[in-house]
């Protein structure tokens, strides 16, 4: 038992890359990455009608919710994960993939502009999955040094329950929905532009983003209350900065409902990196359980009653489900020799 305490090669493995990704990504622009000009991967340009707003409200000395200088980002490029608009003196990439949703329908994007976008992220999906969230995002890796804060101070996690655990997983899906809802309202002129200029980049008002990179970044931003529009974003955020903190208690709290990672799950089962079982070699320890940041059951369960078909004694099931991060937690603490594999475009590059 010991010797399973200390023996966590691939979580030492993540925990390095995503120090390393955290430092590149959010202060890459201190180390002189300079601005890039890739011609396929276009710029985004802003709306005239916004643009126009825009001018009239620095002449008049005014501002909205999301405002501030141009992206000066090192690259115009959209990842998969929290990659925030707002570090503006010291991030790497300009946004993230949710942003560009928003961004792209409020502007009305041609999609020529648009495309190019949309291919590297599916590229970047179909190859890792969720991988994204548990390896690289900046978030991801604020709420695991939380974890390891309270595991160091010697302090219980908070017990998820499956109804809090479901729960969480609806709100997650709604909060996705209703940001491309709002982004279609802030792009249809048949609404009024004092409506659609409040709901305009919601993702953005309403991520714990907006409170947590600019201050990492030195570029903290203005937190409006009124219009009503901007004050119930501002709350929202606030709630959602407040469940962000719980991480420290509840392991990977935002992740449940995060929109990045609702949008990357539904591109889980189907990339090129996959988790498989082999159902006759589990013990039903419930070590994947335990050790799992989300408390996924589907591992555990996956294959239960399945019995000791010798039809089966060479076949390994997939195991890769929608809420899964890849943290592979499971794989470094399973007790079993191969009970589970990760591959990589069929090899194995991981196992128990």
């Amino acid at each position: 038992m010991a010797q399973n305490k200390i023996n966590r090669p691939i979580t030492f493995l993540r925990r390095v890359i995503q120090f390393i990704s955290f430092i590149f990504i959010v202060f890459g622009a201190y180390f002189g990455i300079k601005k890039q000009t890739l011609n396929y991967l276009p710029f985004i340009e802003v709306s005239k009608e916004y643009g126009e707003y825009k001018q009239q409200l620095a002449q008049e000395g005014k501002t909205i919710a999301i405002v501030g200088p141009e992206y000066p980002q090192a690259f115009d490029t959209y990842l998969p994960i929290k990659s925030c608009r707002f570090l503006r003196q010291t991030g790497t990439f300009r946004a993230c993939f949710v942003h560009f949703i928003s961004e792209s329908i409020g502007w009305a994007t041609p999609l020529r502009l648009i495309l190019p976008h949309v291919l590297l992220f599916l590229i970047l999906v179909v190859l890792f999955g969720r991988l994204w969230c548990g390896w690289v995002c900046p978030l991801g890796f604020i709420q695991d040094t939380l974890n390891i804060i309270r595991k160091t101070l010697k302090l219980r996690p908070f017990f998820v329950s499956g109804k809090i655990r479901k729960m969480f997983k609806t709100l997650g899906y709604i909060l996705l929905s209703s940001i491309i809802v709002f982004s279609v309202i802030s792009a249809i002129p048949v609404f009024p532009w004092s409506l659609r200029k409040q709901v305009y980049l919601s993702v953005c008002q309403m991520c714990p983003s907006r409170f947590i990179f600019p201050y990492l970044g030195g570029w903290p931003i203005v937190h409006n209350f009124v219009p009503i529009g901007y004050g119930v974003f501002t709350t929202i955020s606030i709630i959602f900065t407040l469940l962000f903190i719980t991480s420290f208690f509840m392991k990977r709290s935002w992740c449940r409902i995060c929109p990045s990672g609702v949008l990357l799950s539904f591109f889980n089962r189907g990339s090129l990196l996959n988790k498989e079982k082999d159902v006759l070699k589990c013990v039903r320890c419930g070590v994947c359980v335990n050790v799992c940041p989300l408390q996924n059951e589907e591992i555990y369960i996956a294959g239960k009653n399945i019995g000791l078909d010798k039809k089966l004694a060479k076949k390994m099931i997939n195991v890769d489900f929608p809420n899964c991060i890849h943290c592979f937690r499971c794989i470094d603490c399973c007790p079993e020799e191969s009970c589970l594999k990760v591959k990589f475009f069929g090899f194995t590059i991981f196992r128990s």
